[in-house]
């Protein structure tokens, strides 16, 4: 059975929406505490700034221990994990630690500190693992990136957007069928205009991935061999439930709404906010090259998709 973009299970639905996650949920869904939520298969992922700040699930509430882990520099987590798994006595009790710290942050949430304590504590915690993993490298622009265009484009703008991320289920009525070796494509954001019309966008940023294995023509193959092939209407029907859950949890607009007789297109975003990146009409023209010429949403500033003009 394919995966869905839903919480099926109706108590825990009754838990988020009447009981202990309710709280939970309404903070989360306020612009200016800085998160975003996403309705996963059945549990729901609470993000801040690339990382995943909590998990609620019809078991238990969870996030990474690994969020506690410093030192990247000298050691990975891979590596720290692969040594503990070795009987390394140091490695073994220091992933113990994280383990006990991340019972501690969970038992502030559970036992009366609240999501605004808990949120607080969680982001200052993120921003040094943040931080750290800066050190050797690793970033989270993108996936920070996609969140902030979710939490802005909620319903008041052009676009809504319904969900990120979304995985095409090697299970689902429309799985890959291509020649690429894109088991399960993966689009950026899923988004839905003012007239219901769906949108299956890939978000780029400058012209690092124009051309390649991960540039245009191969997100545009991963659609028309997955999505695009639809002919069940199954991926229009899952984001419709998705819209009216997400509805009901007041994490978009109630005026939003689906279209379910329009198929979904496939288009680009572009982002010009790294630095030494060129502009947006230049990756039109740089597309238009590849014989691309459908919309491509601009990304400002403010993090909201829009038609340039």
């Amino acid at each position: 059975m394919a995966t869905k973009r839903k919480i099926s299970d109706d108590e825990f639905w009754k838990k988020l929406t009447e009981g202990e996650y309710k709280e939970i949920i309404a903070f989360a869904s306020k612009r200016e505490n800085e998160l975003d939520v996403q309705v996963r298969d059945n549990y729901l992922n609470i993000y801040y700034r690339g990382g995943n700040l909590l998990k609620i699930s019809p078991q238990d509430l969870y996030f990474d221990e690994f969020y506690f882990h410093r030192g990247a520099k000298d050691m990975r987590k891979t590596r720290l994990k692969e040594k503990a798994n070795d009987m390394d006595k140091e490695c073994t009790e220091r992933w113990e630690s994280y383990k006990e710290q991340r019972k501690e942050m969970l038992d502030i949430l559970k036992n009366g500190g609240g999501m605004p304590i808990y949120s607080a504590k969680m982001k200052n915690i993120m921003d040094g693992w943040e931080k750290d993993l800066n050190t050797i490298g690793l970033n989270h622009d993108e996936k920070n990136a996609q969140q902030q265009i979710s939490m802005n484009n909620r319903g008041a703008t052009d676009y809504t957007v319904v969900d990120l991320e979304y995985a095409v289920s090697r299970t689902s009525s429309f799985c890959y069928n291509g020649k690429l070796n894109k088991k399960v494509p993966r689009f950026d954001i899923i988004a839905v205009d003012k007239s219901g019309q769906l949108y299956v966008i890939e978000l780029k940023t400058g012209f690092d991935a124009i051309d390649g294995c991960s540039g245009i023509r191969a997100h545009m193959d991963c659609f028309v061999h997955s999505i695009g092939r639809d002919s069940k209407n199954d991926f229009v029907n899952e984001m419709y439930e998705l819209l009216g859950q997400k509805q009901e949890l007041n994490l978009i607009d109630k005026n939003v709404f689906i279209d379910k007789t329009k198929k979904p297109k496939f288009i680009f975003a572009f982002s010009e906010k790294v630095k030494g990146k060129r502009c947006y009409d230049e990756f039109v023209e740089e597309c238009k090259k590849i014989r691309y010429n459908d919309e491509i949403i601009y990304v400002g500033n403010d993090y909201q998709l829009k038609i340039k003009k």
